[in-house]
């Protein structure tokens, strides 16, 4: 039997987080990258082994994002169960909104200005035309308003589902009041095969809301209850290491069915638990530039696709002879420049944000040059 460890002290789970953000944000860029050479380029390469064999290896790397969806809801999730379990502190919603508010709405609307730009300059989008969506986008509603994802930057889909979460965790955090751990797990757990179910049967409207993929924030909501709360206290063991090698390929290449969606949660909490508990993968995750790379995932996932466009243009006359060589550098290029052009934005503007007092810091700094400038 695998035997579970407390993973309590300071902010030791910070990293192992960071280090599955890594290959949340991996993979989704890889999906991107793929998915850019084979519809802008790959017509004019010259099809073989090593073009199917990077074809498939990317081809469901957008799970990503529900692997994201997981960790979203272990991070929200482990203030209510502080309180309602280990005797934390009281959340304050007034502040666990706000504190939503300053951490992660400038990133956001820079980027969608950002993309704004470039869809009008670049794309040459009438400004009639595009800035009702990005109205939609700013205030997280273009899947509602539009019934599609947003005209200005497409991967916003998920950040609007991300906010319906957020509303909706404060409410969900009472599941931890109940006492029994046995009854309390089986009661997440039954709901997340019940939110699993359903999401086979919404429709695609509702598929770009939270009805299509509460059961992955709930399953970080019993990941959260599994690793700060567990019957067993031991070390780290290669047992979980093997769980690792088993299940990371079966996340990013089994084919999906009608069915893979509603289950596949039951999947990701093992494979994430073995990030903590496994003898290697702790130390994989915890290496500093997966951990630091997994830190900037935001900004990464925020402009990333426009990154990738761009560059693009230059990279898809970059050819040789072989097909594969050809696609694998034009992957590898467009792959390095959302690194290091991200790395920018994190350093720039959403590392800012990170420091929970910046605004009064800003207000200050602003009433004081408004202060020397009168004088």
């Amino acid at each position: 039997m695998l035997k579970l460890r407390r993973i309590t002290t300071g902010a030791s789970w910070i990293p192992q987080i960071d280090g599955l953000r890594f290959v949340a944000i991996v993979g989704v860029i890889l999906f991107h990258c793929g998915g850019e050479v084979r519809m802008r380029g790959l017509g004019t390469i010259v099809p073989g082994p090593l073009v199917s064999w990077l074809d498939e290896s990317v081809r469901w790397g957008d799970r990503g994002v529900i692997l994201f969806f997981v960790i979203s809801g272990y991070i929200l999730a482990r203030p209510f169960l502080r309180e309602h379990r280990l005797g934390g502190h009281k959340v304050k919603l007034g502040a666990y909104f706000l504190r939503r508010l300053t951490r992660l709405e400038p990133p956001y609307v820079v980027s969608l200005l950002i993309y704004a730009f470039a869809e009008h300059f670049d794309w040459h989008t009438p400004l009639h035309v595009l800035l009702p969506h990005l109205l939609a986008s700013i205030f997280y509603v273009h899947n509602l308003a539009y019934r599609q994802m947003s005209l200005v930057s497409f991967v916003t889909w998920s950040l609007e589902i991300e906010v319906q979460f957020y509303i909706l965790a404060p409410l969900l955090g009472m599941l931890y009041r109940i006492e029994n751990a046995a009854l309390r797990r089986a009661t997440i757990a039954a709901l997340i095969a019940i939110m699993g179910v359903i999401s086979l049967y919404v429709g695609p409207v509702a598929h770009l809301t939270l009805l299509g993929y509460a059961q992955y924030f709930l399953a970080g909501f019993l990941l959260a209850d599994l690793l700060e709360i567990p019957r067993h206290a031991t070390r780290q063991m290669w047992r979980w290491d093997l769980v690792s090698l088993l299940g990371w390929p079966l996340i990013f290449y089994l084919p999906p069915a009608q069915t893979t969606y509603a289950w596949f949660p039951f999947l990701i909490i093992p494979v994430y638990l073995a990030a903590f508990y496994g003898k290697a993968s702790n130390w994989f995750f915890r290496q500093p530039f997966i951990a630091l790379t997994g830190g900037m995932c935001y900004s990464i996932y925020l402009m990333h696709m426009l990154i990738i466009s761009t560059v693009f243009r230059a990279v898809k006359h970059l050819r040789f002879d072989n097909g594969g060589l050809t696609m694998a550098i034009q992957m590898a290029i467009l792959a390095c420049s959302v690194l290091l052009v991200s790395t920018l934005y994190f350093v720039l503007i959403e590392r800012p944000c990170m420091d929970p007092a910046w605004p009064q810091k800003l207000w200050r700094r602003l009433h004081l040059q408004s202060s020397n400038s009168n004088i």
